[in-house]
């Protein structure tokens, strides 16, 4: 097997741009669980993470998640539209087969291990290990494997949205009214439930894993008719970019002052989103929200996401079609060739790092005890946590993922 083919030749058709937002989404999402996963032993020193405007960002690192979502949603709505255009239908058959190869292998592998590193945690939630085969465990309190709810709600879309494509779409002569509307569905949802069933404080300022915070991960946070946002996001783009790629070039050559506008616009969503603690990872003592109106902080928790998915989407749109001197710098760096090898991993690393903490954290803390200080305690954790996450993954992706990969397209291929 050609390792170097594997993790380190770029296909010629990924986008490099790509690559680098999903290497950036799952260091996000790994440091930031380096953090909170520590937080509850050492409460005095990582709370002043969230305190931090400079490392304020560790603790959004949930917006990772959101960057997953955003590139999902156009990698796989640009596969769908293009068959659509060229078929006028799509083979629900081979989509399916392709998405359960590409997933389910190395996912069921992942199911199997936990139960050692989790030890009797892992074995005691086993019992709802059916809500992970089914994709349905972000609708099921305290499943197994809580962790992989994002995949949950990925299935739960791509299972959708081949039919939206084949039998809604059509009846549309503009497309941009149903996108509007299914747009608007999880923003109006994600108001109610803020507000007429939670009557959410901003900040959350809750206890990390206490009974408040449970509450709101488990029937609020992860449910995918208020998060399916950013994955719709992408599949707009990716609808634009087929089908529309002329006036696309067209917008970025001819109107470049309103196309750097709105990259700079876009740029900045990025920073503040991310620079914004909501305290829902960490209370916070002090915090913007706490001088702004309510209503202006309910509506920002209602649409942040959204926005937040949108400006993504648009950064990346002009990373693949603008020549603007903003955006250049921006790409140069998403598109740099250590960000491959990391895009390669990410699934078996996302699927694996959070049980190896869990693992880790408590046997490596109460060994150092005594003999190093805290915050080196959390250094090592973290630095151990990447290290073997990314190792075992990079063997995930060659025993499981890549002859999978393989099997895969020689399957689908004989059926095209």
């Amino acid at each position: 097997m050609n390792l170097k083919k594997i993790f380190f030749e770029r296909p010629a058709h990924n986008f490099k741009a790509i690559d680098g937002i999903r290497a950036i989404a799952v260091l996000w999402v790994i440091i930031f669980h380096v953090w909170i996963f520590q937080h509850n032993t050492y409460p005095e020193l990582l709370g002043k993470v969230a305190q931090n405007p400079f490392l304020v960002w560790i603790t959004k690192g949930d917006l990772g998640v959101d960057l997953f979502f955003v590139i999902s949603g156009f990698l796989i709505g640009t596969i769908l539209f293009k068959e659509y255009k060229r078929t006028q239908t799509l083979n629900f058959k081979s989509f399916y087969l392709r998405r359960f190869l590409r997933l389910f292998p190395v996912y069921f592998f992942s199911m199997i291990i936990t139960l050692y590193f989790l030890h009797g945690a892992g074995a005691e939630k086993w019992v709802t290990a059916w809500s992970n085969l089914l994709y349905v465990n972000n609708y099921v309190f305290k499943s197994y494997m809580g962790w992989t709810w994002s995949l949950a709600i990925e299935e739960q879309f791509y299972i959708v949205i081949p039919f939206l494509i084949v039998f809604l779409f059509p009846k549309f002569r503009k497309k941009w009214i149903l996108f509007t509307v299914l747009a608007i569905i999880p923003v109006i949802l994600t108001y109610y439930y803020s507000v007429h069933i939670f009557n959410f404080e901003i900040p959350y300022n809750r206890e990390i894993f206490g009974e408040e915070w449970q509450e709101w991960f488990w029937g609020y946070y992860m449910l995918t008719h208020l998060r399916y946002g950013g994955l719709l996001s992408g599949v707009i783009a990716a609808y634009i970019h087929v089908n529309h790629s002329e006036k696309v070039v067209h917008f970025f050559t001819n109107k470049t002052k309103l196309s750097n506008v709105l990259i700079v616009f876009s740029l900045a969503c990025f920073v503040v989103i991310t620079s914004l603690s909501l305290g829902q990872a960490a209370p916070v003592e002090e915090s913007i929200f706490y001088e702004l109106p309510r209503n202006f902080v309910v509506y920002y928790e209602v649409i942040h996401r959204e926005l937040f998915s949108y400006a993504v989407v648009f950064i990346m749109v002009a990373c693949m079609y603008s020549k603007s001197r903003i955006i250049i710098p921006v790409n140069n760096f998403l598109s740099a060739k250590i960000f491959y090898p990391i895009a390669k991993i990410s699934y078996s690393i996302y699927l694996f790092h959070v049980m190896f903490m869990e693992w880790l954290f408590p046997m490596f803390s109460e060994y150092a005890e005594g003999s190093l200080t805290n915050l080196q305690i959390v250094f090592v954790n973290g630095i151990l946590s990447l290290i073997g996450s990314v190792i075992v993954a990079a063997l995930m992706v060659i025993w499981i993922e890549e002859p999978f990969n393989n099997l895969k397209n020689k399957l689908t291929s004989k059926k095209q």
